[in-house]
């Protein structure tokens, strides 16, 4: 933008009033294209939900683990031949059916889907739930009721505060194109205006040309100090295909 007012400024110096015109169509281009990068960072620094959500889910994740070491030292305890049977055969199916490939699985999950698991176990270990029987007989109801509390809570903190809405990649990238088909246009005019090589023209060129001459040679150095220099949707990881390496440098004047 700083470089498009520039050019606007002196191409209305110059009494261009084609090349101030094209100027023009760039910089509202331009300004476009900062807004909406602007609101896209803004969008993606948000914070997803409520303030206490990372304080809930590490209480979630203790109440988890601890849920996970009682089960453990019931199925140690059932190795003992004087244990109850029916009680070591309720350790022995909680082990088994509570946490399959770990407790660290369901505690390292993203806060949505930790609270989604968390939410469907629950149903097996309350109320008529397969597996409330067993958590009745090993007595392990507080450490549930507790679980379902701060899960109940954790639900909550995840709707309290949703998602602000930032413009999409795809729009991002839509107002750069438009951007950089306007700075082509002007870059155009400018040519068209003053052809020739005589000292006259070449000062009138470098007046309006020389801004973004100065932008693209900063852009570029940008990209070159990047691993391949390319534009990368942030979504999903992938090399935008349509971008150029480089930003396109106005001609030497």
């Amino acid at each position: 933008m700083f470089a498009g007012r520039k050019v606007v400024a002196a191409a209305q110096e110059l009494g261009a009033a084609d090349i101030a015109k094209r100027a023009d169509a760039f910089l509202d281009a331009a300004n476009v294209t900062h807004d909406l990068e602007i609101r896209y960072r803004l969008a993606q620094a948000t914070p997803q939900y409520g303030p206490a959500a990372s304080t809930i889910d590490a209480r979630l994740d203790r109440a988890l683990g601890a849920l996970q070491r009682m089960v453990a030292g019931y199925v140690e305890l059932s190795e003992d031949p004087a244990t109850d049977p029916a009680m070591a055969a309720a350790a022995r199916r909680l082990s088994n059916e509570l946490f399959p490939r770990g407790v660290t699985h369901v505690t390292m999950m993203s806060f949505p889907e930790e609270f989604e698991t968390v939410s469907k176990l629950l149903t097996r270990l309350q109320g008529s739930g397969d597996l409330a029987p067993a958590v009745a007989r090993l007595s392990l109801d507080p450490f549930v009721a507790t679980l379902a509390t701060l899960n109940t809570s954790f639900g909550a903190e995840l709707d309290r505060a949703p998602k602000v809405e930032g413009p999409g990649w795809d729009e991002i990238r839509a107002a750069r194109a438009r951007m950089h088909a306007r700075q082509l246009e002007l870059i155009a005019a400018v040519l068209g205006a003053f052809p020739d090589s005589d000292e006259a023209s070449l000062t009138r060129r470098t007046a309006v040309l020389e801004p973004l001459s100065v932008q693209q040679r900063a852009l570029a150095a940008l990209y070159r100090s990047r691993r391949g220099g390319r534009d990368v949707n942030p979504d999903t990881g992938e090399v935008d295909p349509t971008a150029p390496e480089e930003p396109v440098s106005p001609p030497s004047a």
